[in-house]
């Protein structure tokens, strides 16, 4: 994959976390173990597909930078490697220029 494809795509999940965060902001009262419907952070703009997590696992994905809830078959082999799977999602972690800019562009930075 070239370096601008890998950036566009690293973008494009990097929006898609912005999402997910606003999502678990305005579930701040909600039982942590109650499954949240959150959008999959692939790097398909079209895609549409949400995938269920409780808080405590948004959090446990959210704990590095380069990783990122998708819905299985939403893998980007090139720019990322699974990390971990579960029924109802998989967990990736962006790596080379990709995981670079998934630091650089974290919402959670700032804090």
């Amino acid at each position: 994959m070239n370096p601008h494809t890998e950036r566009l795509a690293a973008r494009n999940e990097d929006l898609f976390r912005e999402v997910n965060e606003a999502i678990e902001r305005g579930m701040w009262l909600a039982d942590p173990s109650k499954l949240i419907r959150f959008r999959c952070e692939c790097s398909d703009m079209a895609c549409g597909e949400a995938v269920e997590a409780t808080l405590q696992e948004y959090e446990h994905v959210r704990r590095s930078p380069r990783r990122f809830l998708v819905a299985d078959g939403h893998v980007l082999p090139e720019v990322e490697d699974v990390v971990d799977k579960t029924d109802r999602y998989l967990v990736v972690e962006k790596k080379g220029i990709a995981g670079e800019i998934s630091e650089t562009d974290d919402p959670r930075s700032d804090d």
